[in-house]
């Protein structure tokens, strides 16, 4: 019963969607049709004819509506404006979690009477936190550049940990190394979405 009810809702959904897409989104539709539900594409086709943008199905033939195949990237390419504002926020929530490590640990300096040194981890960490809040809003690539700056600080600090270390296990460099491939990763995505 409730695959029926989520059935109806997806196909009102696209119904409702599509009418409103701008002339590119819809564009877009019409080249990614075979992607779609047939129902969903043919609202779009519809939907196009009516606006003017093809004449007839028959105009789906041309080049420009044929979908061109997608090559590799690291960094996929984003179609619209509203994916884009997915993508930055989904950006923004990963560099902000990654923001509460370093004030957690210089919480753990204090407390170990690191005190000197847990505040200088606590004000990196807010000011990490509050320039990843700002990515929610839009990518300034003056916040991007701080963010790389203290990456790299905090890069020579965990290299500092590394070598006090007596008896280091693999599991304390490989968490770190994936940490920060992400965190890399998503800043370079960050400054390519700008």
């Amino acid at each position: 019963m409730a695959e029926k009810s989520r059935t109806h809702t997806n196909q009102s959904d696209f119904r409702s969607l599509i009418p409103d897409y701008n002339d590119e989104e819809l564009i877009n539709v019409l080249k990614k049709r075979k992607q779609y539900q047939k129902e969903a594409a043919e609202i779009a086709i519809q939907e196009a004819i009516k606006r003017g943008i093809i004449n007839s199905e028959q105009d789906l033939f041309a080049e420009e509506f044929q979908e061109k195949p997608t090559e590799f990237s690291i960094f996929p390419t984003v179609g619209n404006e509203r994916d884009q504002t997915k993508i930055r926020k989904s950006i923004a929530r990963v560099l902000l979690i990654s923001g509460a490590i370093p004030v957690v640990w210089g919480a753990i300096k204090i407390i170990d009477s690191e005190i000197l040194e847990g505040i200088l981890l606590i004000v990196l960490g807010a000011i990490w936190i509050y320039s990843a809040a700002h990515l929610f809003k839009e990518i300034n690539l003056q916040k991007v550049y701080l963010m790389f700056v203290m990456l790299t600080i905090s890069v020579v600090y965990i290299i500092k940990l590394f070598i006090s270390l007596k008896n280091p296990v693999l599991m304390d460099f490989l968490i770190p190394v994936v940490l920060f491939s992400v965190i890399i990763y998503s800043l370079l995505f960050a400054r390519r979405l700008k």
